[in-house]
């Protein structure tokens, strides 16, 4: 019954890693909530985690890479593949919001399929001689698996106040083509 709950949970934060990709289109007009400032780029774009990026807490449960794509429109696509390459497709609805923290932002993501889930979470875009990359940590709080969404202000591993400590944290690398 414990594997099947901790599976359930990596299942849970798979889902919500999936989903914390949410943002408002670049095109939106100053009605954003956040001020003067337009929204940046943010989530949006195609992006790609495998390898050693892959969060330890996925990686346990075999889950090899994952691909998202981030649109304009606020929705997301994202495939999640194990070791055997069998794909699990994720999609949904993301919104972003700014942090009281610099460069870290709130997201917020409703996933649609394969089972309507919501998560809470975090992310930074870190720019690189090399592109885009992103630091990212979202937990499902619909229905909630028991854990609190982290905090910009707890910073990255502040998944149920640490519980989980770095487990949870995914890295993205921009795809550009």
């Amino acid at each position: 019954m414990k594997k099947k709950n901790l599976f359930a949970l990596a299942f849970m934060l798979m889902a919500a890693v999936t989903l914390s990709f949410t943002s408002c289109s670049k095109d939106d007009d100053d009605d954003n909530g956040i001020g003067e400032d337009p929204l940046p780029e943010g989530l949006i774009g195609n992006w790609i985690s495998e390898g050693e990026n892959v969060a330890p807490l996925l990686a346990a449960f075999d889950i090899v890479k994952i691909t998202a794509e981030f649109k304009e429109d606020g929705s997301y696509h994202v495939e999640s593949f194990d070791s055997e390459d069998v794909m699990t497709v994720f999609s949904g609805v993301y919104t972003m919001e700014e942090s009281a923290v610099s460069d870290i932002w709130n997201i917020t993501l409703v996933q649609s399929a394969p089972t309507s889930v919501t998560s809470q979470g975090i992310f930074q875009i870190i720019e690189t001689e090399n592109g885009r990359e992103m630091k990212y940590e979202v937990v499902q709080t619909e229905p909630s698996l028991g854990f609190s969404p982290p905090t910009a202000e707890g910073g990255f591993g502040s998944t149920g106040d640490g519980a989980l400590g770095e487990n949870n944290v995914q890295y993205y690398v921009e795809i550009t083509e």
